[in-house]
């Protein structure tokens, strides 16, 4: 059989882990693969050892596709990320493609293996050059915890992560062919720092959520759908029925947010079923929890609530804080302080570490702020018997109040709808410092006040059944009263902080995060491992 120049290979790369903990500390070595020239028919196999790498040239005009096999031998969970490293040329030429072969988009080249699994990563590189390339594949590895995840791996110097994927007809052609009927074309996107050929499925432009079988990045997703949402500029009267999504703006650029009777943002995420809230700024995915089993908007169910609970018992101004400083101070910064956690916060952080912090599903969650408005209303002093010091026992007025009541108390027809936080000091974050205040032990917290203005509508997706707290302070008399979500449909209430009302936890999911499902309480979006 006549032999040809280009190298059509199947090659098995069997890469197994072993011996390290900590990314990027690897040792590599180079395993050229022979450049006799090769029969198309001829099925050729490459074995290397620990953490080996694989030399391939590919011919001018050429494509080459072969499988990885990623193992753990490990006694451990281990993240793993695959790579190329272009050796000649320096960098891979424009129209040259190295990407991941997957049907359904599911993204295979980084990830997780449980102990003795293996995944089958299949791989293509094209090269549409007149001159033969030369490319490195290879793979790095780590253990798995809740700050090491397949995103945190470190790669060395011109070492780049293989994020794009095509099909397999695509893989063979260059044409780009949906799965489905879309409204938009297969196009490159430039997601979270990497280039991914994704295809956005869904009916149309009118707020309605997508029906994707495929992996993809939801709150991307929901970014392109720019045409169908309603943006929210000087409020929103909750008695509103209509429903969809909406954006506004937070702390980090345009937020899409859920809205009314909606029955396609069920999440299911480390055991438990979840409805999205919103999609953040940074495009990370806001959850709040919903129970171990879905539910209906309206169910009335104790199991929406991870318990009962009071707010914080303290009859004090420091009492507003999810975190709080000293009870009786005569300074409005020191009875602000983030030292002491709230009765609240040590419920919710107890339930993170348990079902998420130790079973590992931490890496998935993103570190965003969690709003606890302190800021006093810039019209306190108008407020009969209140004044704007906001410390001790002063009666004082915060900012939130001011936004949905009028200075008798009366409720007012159109509610403000605020997603950024005004004070640093009270945008409660884990280690991002720049937006937040890198107070949080655990990346996880409470719905604010103005999420559940917007999320609401008639019979809005919230109303679970089970009254439960918000993060949102209200004011100080005799005691703090703080946002709570009533029992009652498209009901909300203004209670005193000691009272023991239900706890439903609120965390992100990372950008990067890719989901399945439509949405629906029987076909919830899924977290892909």
């Amino acid at each position: 059989m006549k032999l040809i120049k280009k190298y059509y290979l199947l090659l098995l790369l069997i890469i197994t882990l072993a011996g390290a903990t900590i990314y990027g500390t690897y040792a590599m070595f180079t395993s050229s693969v022979e450049t006799n020239m090769v029969n198309m028919d001829t099925n050729m196999v490459y074995k290397f050892k620990i953490n080996g790498t694989q030399e391939l040239k590919v011919s001018a005009g050429s494509k080459l596709r072969f499988n990885a096999i990623v193992e753990n031998d490990m006694d451990g969970k281990i993240s793993y990320g695959m790579y190329y490293k272009m050796i000649s040329p320096a960098t891979l030429p424009s129209g040259a493609i190295i990407a991941q072969v997957s049907d359904d988009l599911t993204m295979l080249a980084k990830g997780q293996l449980e102990s003795g699994t293996s995944k089958t990563v299949p791989i293509v590189i094209k090269n549409t050059l007149d001159s033969e390339i030369t490319v490195e594949i290879g793979v790095r590895t780590g253990y798995a915890t809740e700050t090491q995840g397949p995103d945190d791996i470190i790669y060395n110097e011109g070492e780049v992560p293989i994020t794009s994927f095509q099909t397999s007809e695509e893989a063979g052609n260059d044409s780009c062919t949906a799965t489905m009927e879309c409204t938009e074309e297969c196009t490159s996107n430039y997601i979270n720092g990497e280039w991914k050929e994704v295809c956005y499925c869904y009916t149309g432009n009118d707020g309605s959520m997508p029906t994707v079988s495929n992996g993809i990045e939801l709150g991307n997703l929901i970014k392109k759908m720019s045409n169908g949402v309603k943006n929210i500029v000087d409020g929103v009267n909750t008695a509103t029925k209509e429903k969809g999504i909406w954006e506004t703006q937070d702390d980090y650029g345009t937020t899409y947010y859920f809205r009314g009777d909606v029955t396609n943002n069920y999440v299911k995420f480390a055991g438990f079923y979840w409805r999205i809230v919103r999609i953040n700024g940074d495009g990370s995915i806001r959850l709040i929890y919903d129970g171990t089993s879905a539910h209906a908007n309206g169910d009335i169910s104790s199991d929406e609530i991870i318990a009962s609970s009071s707010y914080n018992i303290m009859y004090d101004n420091a009492s507003v804080g999810y975190m709080y400083g000293t009870p009786g101070s005569n300074s409005y910064n020191e009875t602000h302080a983030n030292i002491n956690d709230s009765t609240i916060k040590t419920v919710v952080d107890n339930w993170y570490k348990t079902n998420i912090s130790d079973k590992g599903y931490g890496f998935y969650v993103a570190d965003v702020i969690y709003c606890n408005d302190r800021q006093v209303a810039s019209n306190s002093g108008e407020y009969s018997g209140f004044g704007t010091l906001g410390y001790g026992t002063n009666q004082t007025i915060y900012a939130p109040h001011s936004r949905v009541r009028d200075t008798s108390f009366h409720w007012l027809n159109n509610q403000e709808i605020k997603m950024t936080c005004s004070q640093k000091n009270d945008a409660f974050t884990v280690d991002d410092t720049n937006n937040g205040n890198g107070a949080l032990t655990y990346p996880v917290g409470l719905i604010s006040m103005d999420e559940t203005l917007a999320a609401t509508g008639e019979q809005g997706y919230l109303h679970s059944g089970q009254q439960f707290w918000s993060m949102t302070p209200m004011f100080f008399s005799d005691r703090i009263f703080m946002w709570n979500i009533k029992n009652t449909s498209n009901q909300f209430g203004i209670d005193g902080s000691e009272a023991s009302f239900g706890v439903r936890p609120v965390l992100s999911l990372k950008p990067s995060v890719e989901l399945t499902g439509n949405g629906t309480m029987t076909d919830p979006w899924v977290v892909q491992d």
